[in-house]
């Protein structure tokens, strides 16, 4: 069928103008981006047979940071874990010891903070990882993304390979 695409818009009602929504407040230390477009969609409750939320326990004390994670991590449920390992290296650690035994799932976001922690010269070292954390960590530190933590020589494994 060879419709012209003038005789496919003739048929449409026409819509009235919709007002733009007003501008929300920008909440302290949050860049504005200008006003949106599109309002954001109000949030849904969770799901309740969906998984728990991720859990994060830590304890600071001479210099040491020691976190135990269990659950889910990705870049949205990293973000208490970023503003925390943010607070204890503001009070002065400078060792990060990571229990992630039971961390049933976790991306790059996790990597990302590892990698975070390490640029301004802090350590870590992983205590315990369950499957999924080992794999990532092992798969990062083959692209050379994030420092080896103790126990292995430091280098990254592009470079172990070629000896």
């Amino acid at each position: 069928m060879n419709t012209p695409i003038d005789s496919i818009d003739a048929h449409l009602p026409c819509l009235a103008a919709v007002p733009a929504a007003p501008a929300r407040p920008v909440p302290r230390g949050v860049p504005s981006r200008g006003p949106s477009a599109v309002p954001p969609a109000p949030a849904e409750p969770p799901d309740p047979g969906g998984p728990p939320p991720p859990l994060v326990r830590s304890r600071l004390g001479g210099g040491v940071l020691s976190v135990t994670l269990a659950g889910e991590f990705d870049h949205y449920s990293c973000l208490p874990l970023r503003a925390l390992l943010d607070e204890g290296a503001a009070l002065g650690a400078r060792l990060l010891v990571l229990d992630a035994a039971r961390v049933t799932f976790c991306d790059s976001a996790l990597a990302h903070l590892l990698d975070r922690w390490a640029r301004d010269g802090r350590t870590w070292e992983l205590a315990c990882g369950s499957r999924s954390v080992r794999l990532l960590l092992d798969l990062w530190e083959r692209l050379g993304r994030v420092p080896a933590p103790p126990g292995r020589d430091g280098r990254p494994a592009a470079e172990r390979e070629r000896e």
